[in-house]
């Protein structure tokens, strides 16, 4: 079994230096040597320091008593105002399940608003006759192309 040195072994053992003692002024009588000699001031060119209560006052002054207003809530969202592109991405984004969904309530509306039922003029006024949008009626006529593969 081997011995390992430790890293200080090899140096010399001293003895901690120790600081000279001083006499005591009281003892002596006289004032210390080191004392500086009172020094008349003339003019003060510095503010002089505030108190800390008037510290303490100005600080809490300049702190905001209430915490800032939340930022205002974002619009909602409104698919009426999406654009072409836009609501073309949000469709290519759908899942299977949620664009059979949509295809199947966008049909209904389209039905409901392009030829609206007679039974709903009859109530309120029967003279008006509601004609269809003309608009819709192409839109779905394009759907139906589309879906089945016809070029209108």
């Amino acid at each position: 079994m081997s011995v390992q040195r430790l890293l200080f072994d090899d140096l010399p053992e001293t003895e901690p230096a120790r600081k000279p003692r001083r006499a005591r002024a009281a003892a002596t009588g006289a004032a210390p040597s080191t004392m500086a000699a009172q020094v008349a001031v003339d003019v003060v060119r510095e503010a002089a320091p505030l108190p800390r209560a008037a510290v303490m006052a100005a600080t809490v002054a300049t702190l905001p008593l209430a915490p800032p207003a939340p930022p205002p809530p974002p619009p909602a969202f409104d698919p009426a105002a999406l654009s072409n592109p836009e609501l073309r991405a949000l469709v290519q984004a759908l899942p299977d399940q949620r664009l059979a969904h949509l295809l199947i309530e966008a049909a209904r509306e389209l039905k409901r608003r392009a030829a609206p039922d007679r039974s709903d003029a009859d109530g309120e006024d029967g003279d008006v006759a509601m004609e269809p949008n003309p608009a819709l009626l192409r839109a779905a006529r394009q759907a139906v192309g589309e879906l089945s593969g016809d070029d209108f």
